[in-house]
């Protein structure tokens, strides 16, 4: 391979904080605005340039608030409220504006369309922040702590933390997805069934033999409008979400199923003769990418025997939900769990301190993956990250110190389910 040189350089030091957050999605905004309530300083490097992540750019649904406490009750609380959730979906452009709110009210320093380049080690070898490249250049941000919220696990990785990727048998990861608004539709909801029927009569009518990427489409109006649909058909599989040609190439293609089914349905179909187009969503629904190995994990047996832990930071209760890892293959797989824990130490990356991970490359495995990556459970592992860090800057120790016991109370305290 072909390598360059690069010249050393300093690095300015743009902030020092308590914490560092590395991705403002589900998972890094609610453990930076947590930390920040808990009276740390926090600094939150998001790469696009609004926080939430899948919650803001993917998904609609929402699902596994039950039983949670803190950060997540208060959020789906004030959505209901609101009228920016009509149970179980939500306006993803007005949660946008909300987690704003909530991100800015806590003093957070955000840092938009900026994204961690490589983590930064003391002397003894420890995680003490991160290199960011931004409009700013390459800078960096020191912190006490520091969570990884990337959804990749990036930040572990290039720590140096081991991983697996996709599923055991073939290292397969589930597909990836794009979200697309279109818009001018006045017409009635349609169930999954009768969508599809209309769906091949519109193939039928353009001679193109159209089928949909995602058959689990059904057609009603994204919450709080009256001719808007949230389109989350488009999916691809055998596309490498840690290679950047490969996650460009899915994209591409991503668009061009949104092209389709859009043109399919306005040119070949009555009920959707005045359907417009609207924008795509810049961020794909990656589900499933690294799994860091952690002090613990969560796995397949545990989910169906429900198993619970001494220390287990909050139950999660969402079935696993597998989107088909190649084509060919159904389309979804839907499995029914008991309630399960989620343990400190699978927040906890093996061999690197003072880190934490959270989101879904956390400790775990393919099938139960696909469980614990929901929204609710990823910000309840966000406010368990907050809570850890707290307690290891006030205790003058790393969070791997931290007994979990400790970290499972306080989320106690707050509400979640034990």
């Amino acid at each position: 391979m072909n390598t360059y040189r690069e010249p050393a350089r300093e690095i300015p030091v743009t902030h020092a904080v308590d914490v560092v957050v590395a991705g403002g999605g589900t998972a890094g905004t609610a453990a930076a605005v947590c930390a920040a309530r808990l009276g740390l300083s926090v600094v939150m490097v998001e790469q696009t340039a609004i926080p939430g992540g899948m919650l803001t750019h993917v998904t609609h649904w929402l699902s596994d608030f039950a039983n949670k406490g803190g950060f997540a009750r208060e959020f789906i609380t004030h959505l209901r409220d609101s009228g920016i959730c009509q149970w179980p979906y939500h306006n993803l452009f007005r949660t946008a504006l909300y987690l704003d709110e909530l991100v800015d009210a806590s003093g957070v320093r955000h840092l938009y369309l900026a994204r961690v380049a490589a983590p930064m080690r003391d002397g003894d070898g420890r995680v003490c922040g991160v290199i960011v490249e931004s409009k700013s250049g390459r800078h960096a941000v020191r912190a006490k702590v520091v969570i990884d919220a990337t959804g990749d696990g990036d930040v572990a990785a290039l720590a140096g933390a081991s991983f697996v990727v996709g599923r055991e048998s073939d290292g397969a990861c589930q597909a990836i997805s794009l979200s697309h608004l279109l818009t001018n539709y006045t017409g009635p909801a349609i169930s999954n069934p009768d969508f599809l029927a209309l769906l091949d009569r519109a193939a039928a009518s353009a001679g193109n033999h159209y089928r949909i990427p995602y058959d689990r489409a059904r057609i009603q109006t994204l919450a709080g409008t009256r001719q808007c649909i949230w389109n989350g058909t488009p999916h691809v599989c055998g596309h490498d979400p840690l290679d950047a040609a490969s996650l460009s190439d899915a994209m591409v293609a991503l668009r061009r199923q949104c092209r389709e089914f859009h043109d399919t349905l306005k040119f070949h179909t009555e009920e959707f003769a005045d359907l417009e187009f609207g924008p795509i969503a810049g961020l794909p629904g990656v589900r499933e990418s690294r799994r860091m190995l952690c002090d613990e994990a969560v796995s397949y047996p545990d989910a169906v025997a429900g198993r619970r832990r001494p220390g287990g930071l909050f139950l999660v209760t969402q079935a696993i939900d597998i989107h088909k890892c190649h084509e060919g293959e159904p389309d979804i797989y839907v499995e029914k769990i008991k309630p399960y824990h989620i343990p400190y130490g699978a927040l906890l990356p093996r061999g690197v301190e003072n880190l934490l991970v959270v989101g879904r490359c956390i400790g775990g495995d393919h099938q139960t993956l696909a469980s614990y990556r929901i929204i609710a459970d990823c910000f309840a592992m966000g406010e368990a990250a907050a809570i850890a860090a707290r307690a290891a800057i006030d205790e003058n120790r790393t969070p791997r110190q931290i007994p979990a016991e400790q970290v499972a109370a306080k989320m106690a305290e707050l509400g979640y389910e034990q």
